[in-house]
């Protein structure tokens, strides 16, 4: 369970072109999915298009979000099955060190997240000395409209952890960076799937400097992307992730309920 060489190992220029090509298809496809399926949803619900949590209950807000990762996964597994292209994948029966490598996947995010947050921070400084521009933080549509109500992130934590998790990381760390592995070695491999990770929260940000959620989201995405290799195992990066986003709901479910506030 290691990064074997060659860390860097570019492939030649018709494996290049055809991998970048099919990692947009796949990204585009799942996200067409997700609209598609959120779509459906809310139809036999009988909520609202766009769902708004405003406007729509907790429980069907989040049902909602299940459903549309659901088009997700199976953007990702259709790609697999269609190009007969599993091996791309590293996936194997859970096993109990996959636990431990998890929790260091979380602590990894964790000061990732510490670290960016200083990052960001600095150039927000720099950004405001120079040209005078403020500039805030970009913000989760999830965590806004949860601090509105604050029982969606409750309703949010089963989704982060059997939803969302195991589908961003089947795509983006399963099938994205194993074509970016196959086409450029696994460092910028890692690199390259995590940036486009990063640009994939676009759509996310309801507020704030987009720029400063994707840079976060994308250093995230290169902690998970190295216990993705290390570990051989799809189910690690899947766990840590979706442990985390749960995570950030029962905070900001704590906060929104309490007087307490967020770190600064």
């Amino acid at each position: 369970m290691a990064l074997s060489p060659p860390y860097v190992s570019v492939a030649d220029g018709r494996t290049i072109t055809a991998s970048v090509v099919r990692a947009l298809a796949v990204v585009a496809g799942a996200f067409l999915f997700a609209g598609v399926f959120a779509s459906l949803g809310a139809a036999l619900l009988g909520v609202e298009v766009p769902v708004e949590a405003g406007s729509t209950s907790a429980v069907l807000y989040a049902a909602v979000n299940a459903i549309s990762f659901v088009g997700f996964i199976l953007a990702g597994v259709a790609y697999l099955r269609v190009r007969d292209d599993r091996s791309l994948v590293y996936l194997h029966r859970p096993r109990p060190s996959d636990l431990g490598w998890a929790l260091v996947g979380l602590v990894g995010i964790l000061l990732g997240s510490l670290v960016m947050g200083g990052v960001v921070q600095l150039l927000s400084g720099l950004a405001e000395t120079l040209f005078g521009v403020t500039v805030e933080s970009g913000q989760n549509s999830i965590i806004t409209q949860g601090r509105e109500n604050p029982v969606l992130f409750l309703y949010m934590v089963p989704v982060a952890l059997f939803f969302v998790g195991p589908a961003e990381e089947l795509v983006f760390r399963g099938v994205v960076q194993g074509l970016f592995r196959r086409a450029f070695g696994v460092v910028p491999g890692g690199v390259f799937a995590s940036l486009l990770f990063g640009f994939g929260h676009y759509l996310a940000i309801s507020s704030g400097s987009a720029w400063t959620y994707i840079l976060t989201a994308s250093a995230l995405g290169l902690v998970l992307g190295a216990v993705y290799e290390y570990t051989e195992s799809l189910v690690v990066p899947a766990l840590a992730h979706g442990c985390w986003n749960a995570g950030l709901f029962v905070v900001n479910y704590y906060v929104a309920t309490t007087a307490a506030t967020m770190p600064g």
